[in-house]
């Protein structure tokens, strides 16, 4: 093996260890619990189509859960490297600041992975709920997207409120800009005002440089509509991309 891809696996053990420290997992493993515990109420109280409202509640709130988790922990572990110098001692070995990077991807994307599949396993009780497999590896692909997102944003700004503040804002566009572009255009966008127009120009351009969120681990695959699944994988890829090359030109200029 070359050292370069050694240091780069390394470093990813490294980081699997620090997110077992931190209780990455057993924070994960709670929200599934609280998830299943919410979703068996929500069955005891409906009256009607009572294993779907189950199921959803469990999806909604366990995907949630989840992304917060990992991005709250990814941002935390990157800005105290930064700011205790940790990352000093890496570099100081024959290591880039690209592997670096690479390293604590891969390390934060395989605990995303993880998650998303250990919040997959309760779905196997409900026997008569389709796509859950393609729910559950679309699931995984959100969790590395969120995580690579989540790294970049904590490299790039450097503080921990910052970053998990802005990590929750583009999250939170990623799943709705596809309703603000609608809404944005019902309200007048091709015979409002200058103002409307440029408003509605504005959240279409912004939704752009997003994935959308939206269709990623759907809710309503669980339900038997219909599955597409192909485009978030290639969403997934092109945003992993477009991260990297942003992360390449932030190394680069940063002063460790």
């Amino acid at each position: 093996m070359l050292p370069a891809a050694r240091a780069v696996l390394g470093l990813a053990r490294l980081t699997l260890l620090e997110a077992r420290r931190t209780a990455v997992g057993k924070a994960a493993l709670a929200a599934v619990g609280i998830a299943v515990s919410l979703a068996l109420f929500v069955d005891r109280v409906v009256l009607t189509d009572q294993e779907r409202a189950t199921v959803v509640t469990y999806a909604v709130i366990v995907r949630l859960a989840i992304v917060l988790i990992l991005g709250q922990a990814i941002i935390a572990n990157t800005v105290r490297d930064l700011n205790e110098r940790i990352i000093d001692n890496f570099l100081a070995l024959p290591l880039t600041r690209m592997q670096y990077a690479l390293g604590k991807w891969l390390g934060w994307t395989l605990v995303g992975i993880v998650c998303a599949v250990t919040a997959g396993l309760p779905l196997v009780g409900f026997s008569n709920t389709p796509g859950r497999l393609q729910w559950t590896l679309s699931f995984a692909a959100e969790a590395v997207v969120v995580a690579s997102l989540a790294l970049i944003l904590a490299l790039t700004l450097g503080r921990i409120i910052t970053a998990v503040f802005a990590f929750f804002c583009l999250y939170l566009f990623a799943r709705v800009s596809s309703m603000l572009v609608l809404l944005s255009f019902n309200t007048g966008a091709n015979h409002g005002s200058l103002l409307d127009r440029f408003d509605a120009r504005y959240v279409e351009f912004a939704g752009y440089l997003l994935p959308r969120l939206d269709r990623f681990a759907d809710t309503s695959w669980l339900t038997g509509a219909a599955i597409h699944f192909g485009p978030d994988l290639v969403q997934a890829a092109i945003y992993i991309a477009l991260l990297g090359a942003v992360a390449h030109i932030e190394l680069r200029r940063k002063q460790f």
